[in-house]
C-alpha cells in the first residue's frame, strides 16, 4: 500500500473479508503523518458481507470497519454481491441508506449486481447505487449491466480490469507496439476509455507504477471498438 501511495494512487478498495482493514488504517495513518498525502485527497471503500446484509447488520459492519480503518466516516459503502433474496437485497440497500444519513457515509453503492438485480433493487429505492462494481476486462464484459448502468447514470467500477483481459490478442499486442506501453496499459487505458473506474490490483511495486502510467496517451474510437469486438 505504501508503494501505492506513493506512486500516486488515492484510492482505497478493502472488505471486512479481505482481513487487511486493520493494516490498511495503519498504513493510511501513516502516510497522512509523513506527508505523503493530504485527507482530503483519499477515497475509501469498503463492503457489506453476506452475513451483515440487513438493515440492522449495515450499521454493526459500518462501525466494526470504521473501528479497524481507524476513520470516522467512509467515503464510500458499496454490498458486495447480491442475496439470492430480493428482499434481503432491499432491507440492505435500507440499511445502507440509513448510515449514509448519518453521515458515517458519504456514498453508496453495490457490488456485482446484474441487470436484473439492479432492477429489483431500483423498484424499491429511494436512492440509486452511485456504483455498481463488476468484473470488467477487454474479452469479459457484461455489455447489457452496463448499458444499464449508463442508463440510470450508475457508474461502473471496474474490478480485475486485467483478468481474462486477452492481453496476448493481436488487437492489444498491436496497440502496445504502436504507442510504446505494455498491453495491461493498453486494457487498462481501455477501460477508461469505455466509461468505467478502473481500480486494478497489484503487490509488485513496478506494475504499480506501470498501472498508473496510462494518462499520456489515448486511443482512437476504432481502437476502443476494436477491443469491445474481443468481448
Amino acid at each position: 500500500m505504501t508503494d501505492a501511495l506513493n506512486s500516486g494512487y488515492r484510492f482505497i478498495d478493502t472488505s471486512p473479508n479481505y482481513d487487511n482493514e486493520e493494516h490498511v488504517g495503519k498504513g493510511i495513518h501513516h502516510a497522512l503523518n509523513d506527508g505523503t498525502i493530504k485527507w482530503e485527497d483519499l477515497f475509501v471503500l469498503t463492503k457489506i458481507e453476506r452475513e451483515d446484509m440487513s438493515v440492522d447488520g449495515v450499521e454493526k459492519s459500518l462501525d466494526e470497519n470504521l473501528e479497524r480503518l481507524q476513520l470516522d466516516y467512509i467515503d464510500l459503502l458499496i454490498i458486495h454481491a447480491p442475496a439470492t433474496e430480493d428482499s434481503v437485497n432491499i432491507d440492505t440497500w435500507k440499511g445502507l441508506d440509513a448510515v449514509r444519513n448519518s453521515k458515517k457515509v458519504k456514498s453508496i453503492g453495490v457490488s456485482n449486481f446484474s441487470t436484473d438485480e439492479l432492477r429489483s433493487l431500483m423498484d424499491k429505492a429511494t436512492v440509486r447505487p452511485v456504483i455498481n462494481q463488476v468484473r470488467f476486462s477487454p474479452g469479459n464484459v457484461d455489455w447489457e449491466t452496463k448499458d444499464c448502468c449508463d442508463s440510470q447514470s450508475i457508474l461502473t467500477m471496474a474490478y480485475s480490469p486485467l483478468k481474462k483481459g486477452k492481453l496476448d490478442s493481436d488487437v492489444i499486442q498491436k496497440l502496445a507496439e504502436k504507442y510504446e506501453k505494455a498491453p495491461q496499459q493498453i486494457a487498462l487505458r481501455w477501460t477508461i476509455e469505455v466509461g468505467t473506474i478502473s481500480i486494478p490490483r497489484s503487490g509488485n511495486p513496478d506494475h504499480i507504477k506501470e498501472n498508473i502510467d496510462i494518462f499520456d496517451f489515448s486511443l482512437t474510437d476504432e481502437e476502443v471498438q476494436d477491443i469491445k469486438n474481443l468481448s
